[in-house]
């Protein structure tokens, strides 16, 4: 795979992921311009996680069969278009109805994504190249939501989208000159091979390790705009963008994750160490301190990225013929967590204030660390999830 088509995918995925987080250091000012509860408005973040849940799965089906390429630039062009129109929107209804829309689209670009980066470079590359895009997905989010508050902090809260539906036009345009997806002889899709893929040793468990994190995650950064207003400091978009930039540290992670797992007795081992740092991320975001909740984005990304980054490599080695089933699964459960995780923490935060919204996180961080290490208890597993030294 050259380094343009390599650029290319990467520069897609970074705008890909961005779409998915841009409105959420921007949640208060969303509220206020369209009249709406704290509450509500996280729905906007809610409405795209939603179908991200969902729809993976069919679109993992479906590209099984289907070329991804004209996928990608189709689905970048879709974004780019409603990502330009939300400012334009005179009601918090069609907003996210628009961001439903983009639910359903930003599944199919990042399946596609991921099955070309799967299927196009020899096997023996496919851990890493997979661990370099969940690094470059880490960017994304990073930028959605950095920039976000940057922009909206100089030029008011339209400014981000207006920015990012243009960048999307010009990847869509960049995209369709990459070459053909290496794929040839998959087997034909049926519906049993779901059950098959999920039946794998170790695959149905690190799926749900993954949801609960992602839960843990997305509940986490979508309270953090409406802590820092109980703070000292107050809120402000660009107070807000800042403190995710402990982001960042998700890129590091991603990057030495392979070295790291080997000396922690492979990925599941990883995976078990990186749920149990979530678990004192939950802990220290409690604090009612502001340096607290900056410091716990760092810690929270570390821990979530560390499991997040090893587990589709591996998922890819064990299952050779239908990987875009797989990829799909796996985007699906992540993100049916993260959808659950951006509205229960709030409604809990709602009814019965802070510290037991911090509670279910801290369950949920628990609960993963729990079943990762009765994974990795379990013994050698197909493309080494169980075994020693399988993530270098």
């Amino acid at each position: 795979m050259g380094k343009w088509t390599l650029a290319a995918l990467f520069a897609a995925t970074v705008c890909g992921i961005s779409s998915i987080y841009l409105p959420q250091p921007l949640l208060p000012l969303l509220a206020e311009a369209f009249g709406a509860s704290q509450a509500t408005a996280s729905l906007a973040v809610t409405a795209t996680m939603l179908p991200l849940g969902l729809a993976p799965l069919v679109y993992g089906f479906f590209l099984d069969a289907v070329p991804a390429r004209p996928l990608i630039a189709l689905s970048l062009g879709l974004l780019g278009a409603t990502t330009a129109a939300l400012p334009f929107c005179v009601d918090f209804e069609v907003f996210l109805a628009l961001r439903v829309v983009q639910g359903l689209v930003v599944p199919c670009l990042l399946t596609a994504l991921m099955t070309y980066l799967a299927t196009s470079v020899p096997t023996a590359e496919v851990r890493r190249v997979m661990a370099a895009y969940i690094a470059v997905t880490v960017l994304g989010g990073f930028s959605g939501r950095f920039f976000s508050g940057l922009t909206a902090h100089l030029f008011g809260w339209r400014f981000p989208f207006y920015c990012l539906g243009g960048t999307l036009v010009a990847c869509c345009l960049a995209c369709l000159a990459l070459p053909p997806d290496g794929r040839s002889a998959f087997l034909p899709i049926r519906l049993r091979d779901a059950p098959h893929v999920l039946a794998k040793p170790g695959f149905w468990v690190t799926y749900l390790i993954v949801a609960l994190l992602f839960f843990v995650f997305s509940g986490m950064l979508n309270l953090l705009p409406f802590r820092l207003g109980e703070l000292d400091g107050g809120y402000s978009p660009l107070r807000a963008g800042a403190m995710y930039c402990g982001y960042l540290m998700g890129i590091v992670t991603c990057l030495t994750s392979h070295r790291v797992s080997g000396r922690l007795g492979g990925p599941a081992g990883a995976m078990a160490m990186g749920a149990a740092v979530v678990i004192g991320a939950a802990g220290l975001f409690a604090v009612p301190a502001a340096w607290a909740v900056f410091l716990s984005v760092f810690v929270l990304c570390t821990g979530m990225f560390m499991a997040h980054s090893v587990a589709p490599g591996v998922l890819n080695s064990a299952e050779a013929e239908h990987k875009g089933l797989v990829n799909g699964l796996y985007i699906s459960f992540y993100y049916s967590g993260g959808a659950l995780g951006t509205y229960l923490p709030g409604l809990v935060l709602g009814r019965l204030g802070f510290g037991a919204a911090a509670s279910v996180l801290v369950a949920a961080a628990a609960a993963a660390t729990a079943l990762a290490v009765g994974l990795r208890r379990s013994g050698p597993l197909p493309g080494s999830l169980g075994g020693r030294g399988g993530g270098q």
